[in-house]
């Protein structure tokens, strides 16, 4: 049996000079052979680092404690909440033009290291929803939590504490409801802000307040968690506004159960709609009625974008939620309305394999998965399937990069990549792929 020197560097403070940006929105320092992500820190700074945890390998974690060289795109951070040390908005220190760059080099990486994606100079173009540069306010769903107390507040990064100073995100009219109502001890609280100006709140018991941390296994542990909890939570309690949010994009309105996904930010829904708009308008050989996936489709937004400019096209829907899946005809009509199908992506492409007629097959695929991405077996499929263009928007670079990788593997061109900062002051950052087939004339 081979032994290794155990290295615990928790509790050092250490002087460093900052480089790089680095996944998960810590910046990437190092010390005696080590890499040190450091929060709070920004490239070309030196800065004093206390480490907050460390598993023993190559790399450590820590917080900045002190700036002793500042950079010039280090502003006052704006949200009281991440000042107090919350995990919401951890790069509120970092002028917003200068967050879209590191974002975009983080895209950029990514597709480099994970999809073996060859990008153009060494950032990917990172743009605002709409053009709406707002840093403060922009949220129209957020979350919180209560203590034994009934404050809400927001949880301490990588920390199940809570922090009750106030979180710049949200809407002011979410934040005052929130403040108003009594939600009580240990609840989870949902506020929403419909496009028709209703505050709508709901409360369900917390189900994991077990402490949390990062370690080696942090990453699998996580998603556990998030899975469990999930599971084991129990139904919304509306207590205040009606049960079902208004959301509109274009000529058309969603009503929407309160707890059904929809982009956050104000302005992301619509741009993201009209991205996709253009994506369909310039995919090359689509016929006069092209066959159209719209995959982890939600209440249809996307289906939405591709009706007002492809209106004869044959679209289906597929989507886990019933409560999202059922707002489709009531946005679109009953008469242009697309197909639905309840159901995972994976099950619906297992049962659609062994379709013979050529007009089953997709011309055209939308896909907005989860964070986690669609999976290389998902990708691996429609990449034998579409004849024309696939548009994925992603919720985080690196599975974005890995599922655009298979199809770049799979001789596909990518002819756009560009990331949105639908999560200002954060260092999450989405980006929006269009990809096309060998096969497309």
């Amino acid at each position: 049996m081979t032994s290794t020197h155990e290295i615990d560097w928790t509790g050092r403070v250490l002087r460093l000079r900052v480089e790089g940006p680095a996944q998960g929105g810590e910046f990437v320092a190092r010390h005696e052979g080590r890499v040190v992500f450091c929060r709070g820190g920004i490239t070309g700074e030196v800065v004093d680092v206390r480490v907050d945890g460390d598993p023993g390998r190559s790399f450590c974690r820590g917080t900045v404690q002190r700036v002793v060289e500042a950079s010039a795109d280090r502003i006052e951070t704006y949200c009281p909440a991440a000042a107090a040390g919350a995990g919401c908005c951890d790069w509120s220190h970092i002028r917003a033009e200068a967050a879209r760059g590191f974002s975009g080099r983080i895209l950029a990486e990514q597709a480099g290291r994970i999809g073996r994606i060859t990008v153009p100079g060494e950032s990917v173009p990172v743009e605002v929803p709409a053009g709406d540069g707002a840093v403060t306010g922009w949220r129209t769903v957020a979350r919180w939590v209560s203590g034994p107390d009934g404050v809400p507040g927001v949880r301490r990064a990588r920390s199940r504490e809570l922090v009750t100073q106030p979180c710049v995100q949200a809407d002011p009219r979410l934040l005052e409801a929130v403040r108003a109502a009594a939600v009580g001890p240990h609840r989870e609280i949902l506020g929403v802000l419909g496009d028709d100006g209703e505050v709508h709140l709901a409360r369900r018991p917390l189900t994991d307040q077990a402490p949390r941390g990062r370690d080696r296994r942090s990453g699998h542990a996580a998603a556990t968690r998030a899975r469990a909890r999930h599971s084991r939570a129990e139904p919304w309690e509306t207590v205040a506004g009606p049960s079902t949010v208004v959301r509109r994009v274009g000529g058309h309105a969603w009503r929407l159960p309160i707890d059904a996904f929809w982009q956050a930010h104000r302005s992301a829904a619509g741009h993201y709609a009209g991205l996709v708009g253009t994506a369909v308008t310039g995919a090359p050989g689509l016929p006069d009625r092209p066959t159209v996936w719209d995959l982890y489709g939600g209440a249809g937004l996307f289906s939405a974008a591709v009706l007002d400019v492809a209106p004869d096209a044959r679209v289906t829907v597929v989507e886990s939620a019933r409560s999202s899946l059922g707002a489709v005809e009531t946005a679109l009509g009953a008469d242009v309305a697309p197909r639905t199908v309840l159901a995972r992506v994976e099950s619906f492409l297992e049962e659609s394999a062994g379709d013979r007629d050529p007009a089953d097959r997709p011309d055209l695929v939308v896909l907005d998965p989860p964070r986690g991405g669609a999976g290389i077996p998902v990708m691996t499929a429609l990449a034998a399937r579409t004849r024309s263009r696939i548009v994925h928007v992603g919720c985080d670079p690196a599975s974005l990069a890995r599922d655009v990788g298979v199809l770049v593997a799979a001789g596909w061109t990518l002819v756009d990549l560009r990331g949105v900062a639908a999560f200002p002051g954060t260092h999450h950052v989405e980006g929006l792929a269009v990809l096309d087939s060998p096969r497309a004339r």
